[in-house]
Parts: C-alpha cells; structure tokens; sequence
C-alpha cells in the first residue's frame, strides 16, 4: 500500500512537472520546487528502503505504525506536492484566460465545364488570440494552404501567416497596431474566413481587384466610438462609427491584367523603398447596417510611378435577410512596367458585387437528422452578381479582360460555424478569362471551426 502512495505521488510529480516545462519565470520556480521535492521523496524512500532491510516494515494487515518521523515527512511530502498542483492549476488558470486558440479546416469540390473535376483540401487556419491585459493583445491567424507539405511541391502545400499583430489600446478611440495585417482595403478582406461566408468560392473581384487575403506588414491605429448615445434623437441611436489606418510597404509592380493576386508587398523588405497608406472607415447608423469607405495610394515600382485605390462597401441586415456587396477601383500611372520589364502594367482595375442571402427553417424538420441535437440549425439561399474588369496590358488581344459570375447557392449550418454549402456558377468572359472563363459549374464544402 505504501510503495502504492509513493509511486503515486511520484507519477502526480511527474506530471506535474511535464505541464509546468515551457511557461514563464512564475512557472520555473515552481518546477524548481518540485525537483526539490523529488529529491526529498527520493531521500525518503532510501530510509523506508532502510528500515524495510533491518524487518521494521508493517503488513497491510498489522496495525503497527510507521516510526513518527517517518509519517511526518511522508504528510509533509503529499502537503508540499497538493501546495504545487494548486500553483499549477492557477499558472494553467491565468494562461487558459490570456489565449484562445481556434482552428477551422475547408474541403471543397468543384465540376466546370471542360475542365477536370477535383477535391481540394484547401486549408486549415489556425487563430490564435492573446489578451494579456484589457489594453493588451495579440492576435495570429496561420494557414496551412492544401496541409501536405510546408513549402510549394508536387502537392502543393505552403504555409503562410496571414496575420501576426500586437495592439496597445489608448482607448476605446486610438488603439495601436503593429505587425503582419489584414489590409483594411473593403470588408471582405477583413472577414474573408470561409465560415463567415454563405458561399465557397470568393467573388471575382475579391481576388483579382481586391487580393483576398491581402496581407502586409505594417504599423497604425484603429478605433471606435459610440456617437449615438449623444445626439439626443432614437433615430441614430445607434450611430457607430470605426475606424482602421495603417502604413505598410505597399503593392509591387507584379501586376498583370489578370489583376492583383501577386502584387502584395514582402514582410520582411520594401521593394522601392515607399511606403503606402491604405484605411477604412465603417458607419453604422443602424442596428444590421454598416457603410464603408476605404482608401489606398502608393508606389508600385522603383520609378515613382503611383497606384491609387477607392473601395465602397455595405452590410444590410433586417431579420432572416441580409443584403450585402463591395465595388473597388484601382487607377495606376501609365507608363509602368511589369516585374519582366517588358509589360506595361494595366492602367486600371475595377470590380464588385452585389450578394442577397436569406436564412431559413422548416420547424417539421428539427426531429430528423438535420435537426435533431441542435440548437438553432438554418439553411440560407443565396443569389450573387459579380464582375471584375482589368485593362489590358499588352501580352495579348486587345481592350480589357472582363469577366462576369452568377451564383446561386444553398447551404445548411446545423451551427454557425459549421456549413455545408453547394452552388452552381454561370460564367461569362471577355477577352482571357480571369477565373473560370465561359465555364459553368458546380461547387460544394465543408467548413468547420472549432
């Protein structure tokens, strides 16, 4: 029975000392404790390994005591080891409420005309948030594109950090921000996350004007303020405005008139030397409603030649239907040469669309497979226009490559962040094709977050 204790309490210790390893100075010393308290273990066993040797040991059914000392140092030992699973507990306690780790994964399917049909394990993120104080956080959002392999190969596998930001709050007005982040250029860009979305494959223009996921490393400010409780009338009660404005290193010259997708600047190195200003500004006035305007202009190659964007956005929301959609336009200094020295970039790039969605539940239903076990489970139908068009850059044909989507599109979320979406795209193209061409298609996914 005794030996049963000691082996115990030496596995606790143990385990104890595996959870502490890795934390901060707080967490060392009380490893530091817990070895010392092994040692003492240890020195005791070697004296009831001693008296055991000389016949002074105790049956499990004598009731002979241990010498008193013995017992001492024994209650001393299991006191010493409980004093460090509560330091443990509270060091896990603090840390569980500093960090908050979240992931979600995406599978999709697509079938287009002439094209071959495919699987597409496209990714998994994971999010990563810190709040070390209330003035105090981070944030970290990885992706592992295809999750086959860490760097570009036969299965195509990256890894790529799409955000890594700390943030120093002033105020609820002026917080400080610094890092990898998202390009406050439009909404969509800020709230690309595929469990957000009602449908799987992104406007056109939300990545050949807009480069969904843009990314850059830079510094600024964001912030909001509650307007609303100071102007006296209900009608704007709820008047919110927000705020993002950062200087990053800015987009390169690897534009082509199949748009923006490469043109996101280095983390680590500014090509030429000039920084862009890039902001958005969001307007509430009501309760489901939001307005934004955002704004970018910089350099795009060693030249000095310019680039200037202007984004429009909106989010309307009213019960079970949503209206939501985002127009962009990029202007560009003529004369500019692509990365090959031999194009000249495209003088200009524009793009929107325009999405309804209406969520849905048939109440018979909540007893079948699609309801049963689940809280608040919805289908959403969706209708969506999109079209993006670039100018052309020279490389071949003539006029500008324009290409226009019609999505129509189901899903079902038996949670909110878990949806499974189908739809089918009609497309139309003018001049190269930008996505898909004049190929229609079927696209289905899952996407779950944890």
């Amino acid at each position: 029975m005794r030996d049963f204790k000691i082996m115990f309490l030496l596995a606790a210790l143990f385990f104890l000392v595996s959870v502490s390893f890795g934390f901060a100075d707080e967490i060392s010393d009380l490893r530091k404790q817990m070895i010392d308290m092994q040692y003492k273990m240890e020195t005791m066993q070697k004296k009831i390994d001693a008296l055991e040797a000389k016949g002074k040991t105790v049956r499990a059914s004598e009731t002979t005591e241990l010498p008193k000392t013995a017992v001492e140092k024994i209650a001393k030992i299991e006191e010493d080891v409980a004093y460090l699973q509560q330091q443990n507990n509270d060091a896990l306690g603090k840390l569980k409420d500093m960090l908050k780790v979240n992931l979600y994964t995406t599978l999709e399917f697509e079938h287009f005309q002439r094209r071959h049909s495919q699987f597409d394990a496209r990714n998994v993120e994971l999010l990563i948030r810190g709040q070390l104080t209330d003035r105090l956080k981070s944030f970290a959002e990885i992706e592992y594109e295809r999750t086959a392999q860490t760097s570009a190969g036969s299965r195509q596998g990256e890894v790529e950090v799409e955000q890594g930001w700390i943030e120093y709050a002033i105020n609820q007005y002026l917080n400080l921000r610094g890092g990898v982040i998202l390009v406050p250029f439009g909404k969509y860009n800020l709230q690309h996350f595929d469990p957000f979305q009602e449908l799987t494959d992104r406007p056109i223009a939300m990545r050949r004007v807009v480069p969904v996921t843009w990314a850059e490393a830079g510094a600024g400010f964001s912030g909001q303020a509650f307007l609303g409780k100071n102007l006296g009338t209900s009608l704007l009660s709820n008047l919110n405005l927000n705020y993002q404005l950062f200087v990053v290193n800015g987009l390169t010259n690897e534009i082509t008139d199949r748009g923006l997708r490469d043109a996101s600047g280095a983390f680590g190195s500014d090509t030429n030397n000039n920084k862009a200003v890039v902001g958005r500004l969001g307007i509430s006035p009501f309760s489901g409603t939001e307005i934004g305007l955002s704004g970018y202009a910089g350099v795009y190659d060693t030249k000095g030649h310019r680039i200037n964007g202007l984004d429009t956005d909106f989010d309307i929301s009213k019960g079970p239907f949503q209206l939501l959609g985002e127009y962009a336009i990029f202007t560009l200094d003529e004369n500019g040469l692509e990365s090959d020295n031999a194009t000249l970039v495209p003088k200009r790039l524009a793009g929107g669309y325009i999405q309804a969605n209406y969520r849905f539940w048939f109440e018979r239903l909540n007893k079948t497979f699609l309801g049963r076990g689940f809280e608040n489970p919805t289908f959403t139908a969706v209708l969506s226009y999109g079209q993006a068009d670039i100018a052309d850059d020279g490389d071949a044909g003539t006029g500008s490559n324009r290409e226009d989507r019609w999505t129509i599109g189901l899903n079902y979320r038996p949670i909110e962040t878990y949806v499974f979406k189908l739809e089918y795209q009609f497309n139309k193209t003018k001049s190269e094709a930008l996505e898909y061409g004049d190929s229609n298609g079927v696209v289905a996914s899952v996407t779950a977050a944890f």
